[in-house]
Order: structure tokens, then sequence, then C-alpha cells
């Protein structure tokens, strides 16, 4: 039985993932990944083929675009409110190990950490977020960066590893 209810839950998500990207199907994803136990808050628009796992919790006004990959494992990501989240990027709240030259790297053991961003950042297209990772309320984040360390306030991020560009200034 609950293999069959396994299988009933993996055929909705696949049917609810390829949706087009319409306000309603946007907001009609929020609701199903709040079924599955995401802690989603009003007005989120999650677009096609995002795939989320594991401990997540999106805050208010927030998007997340097409093609990104969200894996919170156990630890979790936390993104805050008004938060932008551009098509193909990637959070992983976990690494391998490698340490142990004598065991194979796929039978080591994972490390975690918790990704954590702030409210008001915005993530360009194909971005990688890595486990542990702080992004502080304000940041910008080049498109094709790879997030290895935390964030300063308000600062521009590019590179990999992504690094201080400039910081955002008031007019």
């Amino acid at each position: 039985m609950k293999k069959l209810i396994y299988i009933i839950k993996q055929l909705i998500l696949s049917f609810v993932l390829i949706l087009p990207n319409t306000y309603f199907f946007c907001k009609l994803r929020a609701k199903y990944y709040r079924f599955l136990g995401c802690k989603i808050g009003q007005n989120v628009s999650i677009a096609a083929n995002v795939r989320i796992t594991g401990n997540v919790e999106i805050g208010n006004h927030s998007s997340i675009a097409q093609n990104c990959t969200l894996s919170g494992r156990k630890i979790g990501i936390f993104i805050g409110d008004y938060v932008m989240v551009a098509p193909g990027c990637v959070f992983v709240a976990f690494d391998h190990s490698f340490d142990d030259l004598y065991t194979p790297m796929i039978k080591q053991k994972e490390k975690e950490a918790s990704i954590i961003v702030e409210e008001d950042v915005w993530i360009a297209a194909n971005c990688t977020i890595t486990k542990g990772v702080i992004l502080k309320k304000g940041v910008i984040i080049a498109a094709n960066s790879v997030v290895t360390k935390n964030t300063e306030k308000n600062g521009i991020y590019g590179g990999v590893p992504a690094k201080l560009i400039k910081r955002r200034v008031q007019l």
C-alpha cells in the first residue's frame, strides 16, 4: 500500500511539474509543495520543472523560475521574502566527503549545512548555491556564479567562485 501511495504521489508530481507557466499553475505548484510539507509563504510563484526536496521554506512574495533544483535534505534551505530566483539555479544543502582514498566517494558520509537566503535577494540565471552559505539582505548574484561563501548585505557578487564585485548604494 505504501508503495502504491508513493507511485501515485510521483505521478502527480510529474504532472504538476510540467504544467505551463501561467499564474494559476505557478500558484498550484506552490500549493502542491505545501501539501508535501514545504513551508511556503503567501504569493509565492513556482514555475514549471522546479524540483524541491527535503526541508525547504520559502517566504512571502518570492519566486522560483523554471528548471531550478532545491535540495534541502534534513538541514534545510530557508528563503526569505521578496526573493527572485532566475531559471536554472541549483541550491544543495549537502556535499559528499572524499577524504578516505580507500573508500569510494559514493559510500562516504555526506556533510550537511543550511542555506539561508535573506529578504530582497536576486539570484540570476544558472547559479549554484552550496551548503552552509548565507546570502544577506539585498544581495545580487550575477548569472552563472557559484556561491561558496557567505555574502555581505547589499553586495553584488559574481564568478566561480563568486566574489564581491561592488556594493549597491542608495541614490
